[in-house]
């Protein structure tokens, strides 16, 4: 038996709840004016902001940390754009899943696209880096509505119905997803292959899965999966960001210059991973109120900071990690 199939048995009845609730609510959403989607997305999102006081305490503590020099007036601010852009932003994938690939790209602009097309001259693959800023969603969209598809990693959802939905959402135009679980090998065979990947760096993972590096000028979890790639195979990064325009009726894609392998070791490894973190932090910086501020980025206040308080299957096993690992 699959582990999906194994998971539709676990609350099969709840499961096909959610889906039917998730649908309905698909149906009656795509009625609305795309502007009252959007606006109703947004006020979603800050609705959860009043409700939700855990993740609501969690945002104001990042920013705190993030940004002490602000006054609480500012960091609250920010952490209600921030949910709302979340709530925005859940809509806006649900509705545009019935675009076609025309009406898609016409709703993105890209910005520093030739340091793509650097970035695939080296002909070693590529490797997109982004964080959980703006519409990271559009971001795998975009190369592949260009004939370029993109393998990327991703969690699988608990409720395997609606990760059947959201996988063909995501893949409806000719990208990959690979799970989470022991993607390393196949990220490998991809980047030697010419191919594109695309990696989410800016979530705090387990410290079997990781190091401590500097974020924001506090220690953060952070996993040097994507720089031993790039030191493995020659694979460049390039870091992309998508931000919503016009209340997300558009995106601009904001790819930044390549950052090309140094000589390998471990000291490589650490130094590509804090120069990736660098270009995250900027912006974060640049754009605050699109970042994912409600996720645990740093440990809990009072707690060990090895405590990751997630239980994410690791991206790359111990014996994956060692075959990986940069001499």
């Amino acid at each position: 038996m699959t582990h999906r199939a194994q998971r539709s048995k676990e609350h099969p009845v709840r499961y096909k709840l959610e889906l039917g609730a998730y649908r309905g609510a698909k149906f009656l959403v795509n009625l609305l004016p795309e502007t009252t989607r959007l606006a109703l997305g947004r006020w979603g999102g800050r609705l959860g902001y009043l409700l939700d006081a855990r993740h609501r305490r969690v945002a104001l503590q990042n920013l705190e940390l993030a940004f002490p020099e602000w006054p609480l007036a500012d960091r609250k601010r920010i952490a209600k754009k921030s949910f709302g852009n979340i709530g925005t932003a859940a809509v806006e994938l649900a509705t545009s899943a019935d675009l076609d690939r025309e009406s898609y790209l016409d709703r993105l602009d890209f910005e520093g696209w030739e340091n793509f097309e650097l970035a695939e001259r080296a002909g070693k693959g590529i490797l997109l880096m982004t964080a959980h800023i703006g519409n990271w969603e559009a971001l795998a969209q975009a190369p592949v509505l260009r004939g370029k598809p993109v393998s990327f990693v991703a969690r699988p959802l608990d409720n395997p119905y609606l990760e059947g939905e959201i996988r063909r959402i995501r893949e409806r135009f000719g990208n990959r997803t690979i799970m989470k679980r022991g993607a390393a090998r196949q990220l490998i065979r991809t980047l030697r292959g010419g191919g594109i990947t695309g990696l989410l760096i800016d979530q705090r993972v387990h410290p079997n899965e990781g190091k401590a590096y500097d974020f924001f000028g506090h220690p953060a979890y952070t996993t040097p999966l994507m720089a031993r790639l790039s030191l493995r195979t020659g694979a460049p990064v390039v870091p992309v960001f998508g931000i919503p325009l016009e209340g997300w009726r558009r995106c601009r894609l904001v790819y930044r210059p390549p950052i090309f392998p140094e000589s390998n070791g471990e000291d490589a490894v650490d130094r590509l991973t804090l120069q990736y973190l660098r270009t995250i932090e900027e912006a974060i910086r640049e754009w605050p109120e699109f970042w994912l501020w409600a996720h645990r980025r740093w440990a809990k206040p009072g707690t060990a900071a090895a405590d990751p308080g997630s239980d994410s299957p690791p991206v790359e096993s111990a014996s994956e990690r060692a075959s990986i690992k940069a001499h």
